[in-house]
């Protein structure tokens, strides 16, 4: 195998930090887990907060040098490791590398005096799971960093060069669903009240007026990682101002939504005229101005986590025509077929 060798990309600048550590996020953190001498590390941009620039810490002993690596237009950066651009670790030093804002997938080299050794970056926050050091069939050089995530192994006759993760990979655990002492509702990651939340369709309804229909708005609660420890049932409650009227809640306990539509529980509520203030012939000053709907899920019962009374709730407005759709309502509205005169 011969050594791999990538050019560096323009614009690399690197800074030398005595003494310190990585401070790369575990949450967005690819890392390299044994590193030595000169190498490199190729890899996609996770554009993290809209920003797809790179941030490498190349950490060897009590010194770190951290730069910015920009990707290619296609997100893609292919890295080198050096000496000639400051970015090794230097005689004889080992360490790692930590890349904040790289996507799962990336893989690293590291350059040996024959050959190379190539492996996968890994997450950080998967430092935390379970660990196996390699086995030692004697023959091979084993070097690894005191409480490394990684081996390197050499044999010398060949030359040959591998690194070996100590990181054993954790169990995938999938979201609890289901009624509790079911197989979905077991061995599975349950969620918090924070997962609980309710949405309003539409979220913006313009009254009808005269003699149009009424309009509906539906509303329905969605969960995530929950359990059903009996039937699930939940009491909503309507709030707004003083002056909005014509707000219907059919029934304040939530049915079950219709078969392959999404959510656990819906409700339907209807927006009736309110021509008082909606006609511009009646001169209301705050007719062109939106009202606003609170929705809130008053009591929730049969699920944990069960999300505290009145933390879940939506909004949504309730508007007046504009002057020409108020005014071709009420053209539609017939007049009056007992005359007085």
């Amino acid at each position: 195998m011969k050594p791999i060798i990538l050019a560096a990309l323009l614009g690399v600048s690197p800074s030398l930090v005595l003494g310190q550590g990585a401070a790369c996020p575990e949450e967005t953190c690819q890392v390299a887990p044994y590193f030595a001498g000169d190498g490199g590390f190729v890899g996609k941009s996770a554009n993290n907060g809209g920003e797809s620039d790179l941030t490498v810490h190349v950490i060897c002993g009590s010194t770190t040098v951290v730069t910015t690596v920009t990707p290619d237009a296609d997100g893609i950066v292919r890295q080198a490791l050096t000496s000639a651009n400051g970015l090794n670790c230097r005689d004889g030093g080992a360490g790692r590398i930590e890349i904040d804002n790289l996507q799962p997938g990336g893989w690293y080299w590291i350059n040996d005096a024959r050959n190379s050794a190539v492996s996968a970056l890994i997450p950080k926050e998967a430092a935390g799971n379970e660990q196996v050091e390699p086995t030692d069939p004697g023959g091979v050089v084993l070097n690894s960093l005191e409480d490394g995530l990684a081996t390197l192994v050499k044999e010398p006759a060949s030359g040959r060069v591998g690194v070996i993760p100590h990181v054993v990979p954790g169990k995938l655990v999938k979201p609890c669903s289901g009624r509790a002492g079911t197989e979905s509702a077991s061995d599975c990651h349950l969620g918090s009240p924070e997962d609980w939340r309710v949405s309003a369709n539409p979220s913006s309804v313009v009254r009808p007026t005269g003699g149009q229909q009424r309009k509906e708005v539906i509303v329905t609660l969605h969960g995530a990682s929950f359990i059903e420890t009996g039937d699930v049932a939940a009491r909503a409650e309507i709030e707004h101002h003083e002056s909005v009227s014509g707000i219907l809640l059919a029934r304040d306990v939530g049915g079950a939504p219709p078969q392959g539509e999404p959510g656990v529980l819906g409700w339907r509520l209807e927006v009736t005229p309110d021509d008082d203030r909606c006609l511009p012939a009646n001169n209301d000053p705050d007719r062109l101005s939106p009202q606003t709907i609170t929705f809130t899920i008053a009591q929730m019962d049969g699920v944990v986590p069960d999300p505290p009374d009145g933390t879940v709730k939506t909004t949504f407005t309730v508007n007046c025509p504009r002057d020409s759709a108020a005014s071709e309502a009420v053209e539609l509205v017939p007049e009056n077929p007992f005359p007085i005169n």
